[in-house]
């Protein structure tokens, strides 16, 4: 009787791993379930074309539409309601820092094979694959805007700022290298205008671009205050088939830093990647070991030496369609659960670093506070397969970034105002008035500037 039960057990367990293995396989196939080392693939039905470059700018309470041209971004409030008003295409014009050569462009396309193929051409048992990045550019100190050119055009995003050339934000006093080597860029906070004016400010832009590798941001100090959006971000040429990669930006008073993507379309954001979805994908891959599924086990166990084990990001998806021709261009956006990542917050705490890897496997931010920066990165030897979960990761199972990135610039700015600055203005309690009125009085703006220790770019 004893044997019977153990030998009736024993055939259930079979049964039940067998099962497993059958549904993964069938979900599989259907691109809802994504086994270890395989790609998820878009169904051809969540495809969105578009045969307008007119986009509708909606405000946060969603009950106006009015039309605009060339719209760039958009993203959410400071004060955690969400809003859809656009961000303006980034213009390229009348800087001081040089116009890429059309060989720099990378071709826009479908679906991208890399990643399929790396899978299949890794399978050889090899795990390790732990990569070395050498420093390829470094700004800092006194050098620090040698690399960069002062863009003096109008403000794509409708923000009430006049960019200023660089030789007038040097004189001005509004761009410098402070006696700590910290790189400076101010908003104006001594001259009154009239109420709605432009207030002068600076946007600065790469003289390089880059079409993968690690950029490494070293913030002492960013902008913050009522009617205030800073931005440190990379664009491509062509926008949007260039892409856009948003890494530090937010609006007003907000702790919590925003990551988003603008794109052509085809572009999105895998949402399996998340950290509840990546606990899914990890006890699958054991139950791939249980049953001597030996490919897979190796795919799970290099993903992991890697550290893309499913790239759990622990951002908070905001959207996951990241063509900035549809939905007022809000692209696909990743909020940070760090509460001093962003603005007054994150000064505070003495800064912090964001460190962006673009490559063959998707787009990656990391936000490490002054007191966690890892040792690799202060020693310029970094080791991004050590860092642990990313706050934010865009696969290149749904957003191949070869096909979606081109060369890309890395701009800093400060506006007012505006697209996203402006609408959200009024959601946020601590702000009186307007912001119309709020630019007129330079106080205000005292606390709008950037202290940067360095950016690295590293290959």
């Amino acid at each position: 009787m004893r044997h019977s039960i153990t030998t009736l057990a024993s055939t259930l367990l079979i049964f039940v791993i067998l099962s497993i293995s059958s549904v993964d396989a069938k979900l599989a196939r259907r691109c809802m379930i994504r086994p270890s080392g395989a790609p998820a693939v878009l169904p051809a039905a969540n495809q969105v074309s578009t045969s307008s470059k007119a986009y509708a700018t909606k405000t946060k309470s969603s009950t106006t539409t009015t039309s605009t041209t060339s719209t760039r971004r958009t993203v959410t409030t400071t004060v955690d309601v969400t809003t859809t008003t656009p961000k303006s295409k980034p213009t390229t014009t009348t800087s001081d820092a040089p116009e890429p050569s059309s060989d720099d462009q990378q071709p826009k396309g479908g679906n991208n094979n890399s990643h399929n193929n790396n899978d299949d051409n890794n399978d050889n048992g090899n795990d390790s694959n732990v990569r070395t990045y050498r420093v390829q550019d470094r700004f800092e100190g006194d050098s620090f805007f040698d690399g960069f050119g002062f863009d003096s055009f109008p403000d794509p995003t409708h923000g009430n700022v006049n960019y200023l050339k660089s030789s007038d934000a040097f004189k001005r006093g509004l761009a410098y290298v402070d006696g700590d080597g910290l790189a400076v860029m101010k908003v104006d906070n001594t001259n009154t205008i009239a109420s709605g004016g432009n207030r002068d400010s600076v946007r600065i832009s790469s003289k390089n671009s880059y079409s993968s590798g690690l950029i490494v941001l070293d913030v002492d100090t960013m902008p913050f205050g009522c009617g205030v959006w800073p931005a440190f971000w990379t664009v491509g040429d062509s926008w949007p088939n260039g892409g856009e990669i948003d890494i530090l930006e937010g609006v007003g008073n907000s702790v919590h830093a925003q990551y988003t993507l603008h794109t052509a379309p085809g572009c999105q954001l895998d949402t399996s990647f998340t950290k509840a979805s990546t606990r899914k994908h990890r006890r699958r891959s054991l139950v791939h070991s249980m049953i001597g599924n030996d490919r897979e086990a190796r795919h799970a166990a290099r993903d992991n030496a890697n550290g893309f084990s499913g790239m759990a990001f622990t951002g908070t998806v905001l959207t996951s369609n990241c063509d900035a021709t549809i939905n007022s261009n809000t692209g696909c956006g990743i909020r940070d659960p760090n509460p001093n990542s962003y603005g007054s917050a994150l000064n505070e705490n003495g800064g912090g670093v964001y460190a962006t890897l673009l490559d063959e496997n998707g787009v990656a931010v990391w936000f490490f506070p002054r007191d966690s920066i890892p040792d690799d990165l202060s020693s310029q030897s970094p080791q991004p397969e050590t860092w642990g979960s990313p706050k934010a990761f865009w696969a290149s199972s749904q957003c191949p970034t070869k096909s979606f990135f081109g060369p890309q610039r890395i701009v800093i700015n400060t506006t007012l105002c505006g697209d996203w600055a402006g609408s959200a203005y009024s959601s946020d309690p601590s702000c009186p008035g307007t912001c119309a009125e709020r630019v007129a009085d330079p106080k205000n703006f005292d606390t709008a500037q950037w202290k940067i220790r360095s950016v690295t770019v590293y290959k």
